[in-house]
């Protein structure tokens, strides 16, 4: 049986701050999946706590954390960004083994709505003790995905969030993640759009240099927003060919969120860009 010792979750969390506060001034219309490509975060000992904001609305929605004393195991809570009591009856998709609770291993592409089994409050453990417990499903080291339940409001969203656990259970890397914007409608794990062959994130490319930000196989027609840290718009466009460069000599050099906006499908994905 697992002994679990007491932790203190208000140790140091990591956090993608800037990252964070920018996309926080970007609208989210309705009928689409956000999508949000994050500098990949390592929880571990040196960095035990990460929370992220789903629909990044300023609050943590799930909580990752790494303990690296043996048992090593590292775990998630459907839980706010500094505890670990439930937030808005967040709950994830994965189920019971023994009376404890592990986050299932999604394929991509396998679909997370109201059929799933989900848990919610408790910790969910990756991988313990290298999966010395046979309820552990992170353990090859590979990328998998983990399956959202989550509210805004009343009302229930559905996600995902891409994961690489250590075999050794050593650390945990998150990587991106998205949900859909409607209410109780469905989402694909690792799915970026609504139509993805109209707005395939695989396929788009973004090189910042020299204060220009060129942007490669893009849809017809896409609308872009630069936001700064803070969140403010300060430059924002239309492009006309699948080929486009943003010209952006008037913005002071610094950390940038590219948010990008397939006009004909409502689809969002956001980049970061350093100019």
């Amino acid at each position: 049986m697992k002994k679990i010792t007491s932790e203190n979750l208000s140790e140091r969390l990591v956090k993608y701050g800037a990252f964070s506060a920018a996309i926080l001034g970007a609208a989210n219309a309705s009928g689409q999946i956000v999508y949000t490509d994050i500098a990949d975060i390592t929880v571990d000992a040196t960095n035990p706590r990460a929370a992220i904001d789903i629909d990044v609305d300023g609050t943590g929605d799930y909580l990752f954390g790494s303990r690296t004393t043996a048992p090593n195991f590292v775990f998630m809570f459907p839980a706010s960004a500094s505890t670990a009591a439930s937030y808005n009856s967040n709950a994830m998709v994965g189920f019971a083994s023994s009376g404890f609770y592990y986050p299932s291993n999604l394929a991509a592409g396998d679909p997370i709505n109201n059929t799933n089994g989900i848990f919610s409050s408790a910790r969910g453990d990756f991988n313990y003790n290298a999966c010395a417990y046979p309820g552990s499903q992170f353990c090859d080291g590979m990328d998998g995905y983990v399956g959202l339940h989550f509210k805004i409001g009343a009302n229930t969203h559905y996600g995902w969030v891409r994961v690489q656990v250590a075999a050794n259970a050593s650390n945990v890397i998150i990587k991106d993640f998205a949900y859909n914007t409607t209410p109780g409608q469905s989402i694909n794990a690792g799915q970026t759009t609504l139509s993805v062959d109209e707005f395939n994130v695989n396929d788009i490319r973004v090189v910042a240099l020299n204060k220009n930000i060129s942007l490669f196989n893009l849809p017809q027609s896409t609308s872009y927003n630069l936001f700064s840290t803070s969140g403010q718009s300060v430059l924002k466009g239309v492009t006309n060919n699948d080929t486009y460069v943003i010209e952006a000599a008037s913005v002071a050099t610094g950390v940038y969120v590219l948010e990008l906006n397939d006009t004909a499908t409502n689809a969002v994905i956001r980049k970061k860009v350093v100019l």
